[in-house]
């Protein structure tokens, strides 16, 4: 009876060895969300920023609106001091681009607390904010 335990025993390990876990399992997610608010300079400005961070890499989406005095223009997105790149205001006042590693585009690293702030080619500040965990994730 004893000799039948320990071969269950050891099945049941070697069992449990052999299956898989994904990577991607074990690794931990992150989704962040910052609300950006207008600047002194442009008060009606707003916004809204998505970070996701997992196994596969890092994405960073970042949409202002209600800017139409940029129309034509670019701004300048930063995460944490770090420049990310630029995005066209469209004739509407409405700015949004995507970066993503996968695609081979850098996207800093952020975490709870991180700024992200948006920049005329001159300095002048648009909109910032910071990021907080996303509730809905």
């Amino acid at each position: 009876m004893r000799s039948t335990r320990t071969i269950v025993s050891l099945f049941s390990v070697a069992l449990l060895a052999s299956i898989a876990v994904p990577s991607s399992a074990l690794a931990a997610e992150t989704d962040l969300i910052a609300h950006l608010n207008g600047s002194s300079v442009y008060p009606a400005a707003s916004g809204r920023s998505e970070y996701e961070s997992d196994s596969d890499g890092r994405d960073l989406e970042v949409t202002v609106t209600n800017v139409i005095r940029l129309a034509g223009k670019r701004v300048t997105v930063y995460v944490s001091t770090h420049k990310v790149g630029t995005m066209l205001v469209s004739s509407t006042g409405r700015a949004h681009r995507e970066w993503d590693t996968e695609r081979g585009q850098a996207v800093p690293a952020a975490s709870v607390g991180s700024p992200v702030k948006v920049r005329t080619s001159s300095g002048t500040l648009v909109v910032l904010g910071k990021y907080h965990l996303d509730p809905d994730n």
